[in-house]
């Protein structure tokens, strides 16, 4: 039910966001509106279901993280 209910506010959210997206390029911006609020969903439900999502910081800690440390040691630090 609660989902349900996230969901119905995040379709209202879409379709009021579309509404007001008006001018030259409205589709591109639509989509790009749309893209964001499905990257929203996702992580909100992530989160209320508890399950492991990827992330914005999922690239930092899988490839720089590891990067800079073997840089500082490379440097002998």
């Amino acid at each position: 039910m609660n989902i349900a209910v996230i969901l119905g506010l995040y379709l209202l959210a879409f379709w009021r966001g579309c509404a007001l997206l008006q001018g030259k390029g409205r589709k591109l911006h639509r989509l790009w509106f749309g893209c964001i609020l499905a990257y929203c969903v996702y992580v909100h439900l992530c989160g209320i279901t508890r399950t492991p999502h990827l992330g914005v910081s999922t690239l930092y800690t899988a490839f720089f993280q590891p990067a800079g440390r073997a840089i500082i040691k490379w440097l002998g630090g």
